[in-house]
């Protein structure tokens, strides 16, 4: 079942309303002043009986939903939601039950349910025509996009699958047995295995050659994706590190602590602390030049990311774009494509902002 939020449709309704005969009144007197200056009789009124398509050429900006707010509310998981990915015009979830859902992004209809892990579904990515989930089964399943079919499974790791990334033709799996598998993704054959971490490896980002984990043990380790040897390692937190993205030379990322760290990848020293969240920062991801984040505190923050470190010191309160709160268990997960930010949360929902 797919629902719109009510509170918002009114809200927006109205909005839309006002706008509409505000402006149209604005621009009928300012065309009509215009005409009249130039010694036109002819006046060309804008009234409310204008067609559609010319309201929306005039005044499109104005009758959209304003940023930062939820635009609608998917329901269907019977646990809580931990992965969102986007493929084309379908929204694919992973959840606490077990199933892979996938959505239509224009609509917000369930288009399928795929069925086939026997625990948690973790986390997802998509290479080709494939996409790839990961389980606390210790399985990593792959699935068909077009027929939704399962055309293999990938076993290996022996405890939960966490977290997953693909570069090039290789498919690369963190697990709580402390591990990085590497896969090739046209063989389903195992390549390799890395080991350095001594607890559980949460997550997994690259920047071409590189490949970034972060773990329980509170490090993150950076590997060389050809030679698989490890290029560096630094501490992150005291505890957990439970996230990571990359953005122009910067590394972010989020764990236990309430606090966004910010790293230079080149020199691997600490540039700032983000701080704004009142518990574990789950999920991290850019859009354009902001951060967004999610987290234990059910709520979501947008962070501008290109400030400089002097004007972060500086204009402390300007990094903050945003906070929206909607959700009402700890955010878990966000992805996003153009202006729409998707987040999957333990309250079994994903909502739909406008960013």
């Amino acid at each position: 079942m797919t629902r719109t939020t009510e509170m918002n449709e009114i809200v927006e309704e109205r909005y839309q309303f006002c706008i509409w005969l505000y402006r149209i009144k604005k621009e009928t007197d300012k065309r009509n002043k215009l005409k009249r200056e130039q010694g036109e009789e002819n006046l060309v009124y804008v009234d409310i009986f204008a067609k559609p398509c010319h309201i929306k050429k005039l005044f499109g900006g104005f009758l959209s939903t304003p940023l930062y707010t939820e635009m609608a509310t998917l329901e269907g998981h019977t646990d809580g939601v931990d992965c969102l990915i986007l493929h084309e015009n379908k929204l694919y979830s992973a959840s606490g039950d077990t199933t892979i859902r996938i959505w239509n992004t224009e609509t917000y209809e369930e288009i399928a349910t795929l069925e086939g892990h026997s625990s948690f579904v973790n986390c997802l990515t998509l290479h080709d025509n494939k996409l790839y989930s990961g389980s606390s089964d210790k399985t990593i399943r792959i699935w068909n996009t077009e027929t939704y079919e399962e055309i293999a499974t990938l076993r290996g790791h022996t405890n939960t699958v966490w977290c997953l990334t693909h570069h090039e033709n290789k498919l690369f799996s963190g697990s709580w047995d402390n591990t990085i598998r590497i896969w090739n993704t046209e063989t389903h054959e195992l390549i390799s295995t890395l080991r350095g971490h001594t607890r559980c490896i949460y997550c997994l980002t690259h920047d071409g050659n590189k490949l970034y984990s972060g773990s329980g043990d509170g490090t993150i380790h950076i590997w060389n994706t050809d030679t698989y040897e490890q290029i560096s390692n630094f501490k992150g937190y005291t505890g957990s590190v439970y996230c990571l993205t990359l953005h122009e030379n910067k590394l972010y990322y989020g764990g236990m602590c309430d606090t966004i760290r910010v790293w230079n990848t080149e020199t691997y020293k600490l540039i700032a602390n983000l701080d704004g969240h009142t518990n574990s920062v789950n999920c991290l991801t850019i859009h354009e030049n902001k951060l967004v984040s999610g987290g234990w505190d059910n709520t979501i923050r947008i962070w501008n990311a290109s400030h400089t470190e002097r004007q972060r010191k500086k204009r402390k309160k300007e990094i903050l774009i945003s906070k929206l709160d909607g959700h009402t268990n700890s955010v878990n997960c966000l992805t996003h494509f153009k202006n729409k930010l998707y987040s999957g949360s333990d309250d079994n929902t994903i909502r739909v902002w406008r960013i």
